[in-house]
């Protein structure tokens, strides 16, 4: 065990909890005057705290789990990610909303009615990208094949269905970025050419560019960014923190003002209750992780973990 990303991650969750526990009663008399729904108080923290506890179990049994096991099943498990993005989208196209959660116009994650709680299966997509991209360096580096066709090929094709299953049938931008600066990341750490790099880069930067244009709605975040309701009371939360915030349980901006208060905006909220201090510390622990993780990387004899460690430093650092 590294210690020091257990100990990180588990400050950033006991964090999280606090924050949630804390605004989730605002949250809750808001909604439910709002729409007139039946939230208690405890609603959002339990909600929360029950993610917290699948978090950490599924944490366990990855430590557990064999790293060559898992590489020997790679591609099934990205296969298995990129089939459940497909069925997302055609469940959310034939407006099966009891399966599928869609919300303002995206289908992302089915709908667990059991447990609560939404699964996206993107996820899925990001672990089976990075245990196989991981395989396919290695292999081809040791075949001094990385600058051929036996590379780019399997890769090309794993792009594409990012950019149609991703970006286009989930409407999911931010994961096509986080997917793709996983792929870079590991590309580069693997040896591939700079010249091949470039001319890869440039493909991403168009495809980017023809994915905003296709989705007015990326138009409009990006025109009006730094313009908008949202934006604004974000800076407003963030603003009214100060150097040592509100104080938790005193948050005004999440009685409505901000919108997705528990998500989205949690940031601007612990800005809110915990200050410019509370919320450099969030961005220094993050930081912190990927130093560990750079770090673990240098230390990694087995060229496939390396380059696995530095797909997940990319994967928190793109976020």
């Amino acid at each position: 065990v590294d210690y020091l990303i257990a100990i990180f991650a588990i400050v950033l969750m006991v964090l999280g909890l606090l924050v949630i526990f804390s605004v989730g009663p605002r949250v809750a008399q808001f909604e439910n005057s709002q729409s007139g729904s039946n939230f208690s108080e405890s609603y959002f923290f339990v909600h929360h705290a029950f993610a917290v506890v699948l978090a950490v179990i599924a944490m366990v049994i990855g430590y557990f789990l064999p790293y060559a096991k898992l590489e020997k099943i790679s591609f099934k498990i990205l296969g298995v990610g990129f089939a459940l993005c497909a069925l997302v989208w055609v469940l959310g196209k034939i407006g099966a909303s009891g399966i599928v959660t869609c919300d303002e116009g995206a289908c992302r994650s089915f709908h667990l009615p059991v447990i609560g709680l939404g699964f996206q299966p993107v996820e899925i997509v990001k672990i089976g990208l990075l245990l196989y991209l991981a395989w396919l360096i290695r292999e081809r580096k040791a075949q001094k094949a990385l600058d051929t066709k036996q590379f780019w090929l399997p890769l090309g094709i794993i792009t594409l269905l990012i950019a149609l299953l991703v970006a286009f049938g989930l409407k999911d931008f931010g994961s096509t970025v986080v997917l793709f600066a996983m792929i870079f990341a590991m590309i580069f750490i693997g040896g591939v050419s700079l010249k091949q790099i470039g001319i890869a880069l440039l493909a991403g930067l168009a495809g980017a560019v023809i994915m905003i244009v296709l989705e007015p709605h990326r138009i409009e975040r990006l025109s009006s960014f730094g313009d908008n309701y949202h934006v604004k009371n974000s800076l407003i939360s963030l603003g009214t923190g100060g150097m040592f915030g509100v104080g938790l349980g005193n948050s005004i901006q999440s009685t409505g003002y901000l919108p997705e208060a528990l998500s989205d905006s949690i940031f601007s909220i612990i800005g809110e209750v915990l200050g410019f201090v509370g919320a450099f510390g969030v961005v220094l622990i993050f930081a912190l992780i990927i130093w560990r993780m750079i770090s673990i990387s240098r230390r990694t004899e087995d060229p496939e973990e390396k380059f696995f460690v530095v797909g997940v430093a990319a994967w928190i650092f793109a976020h």
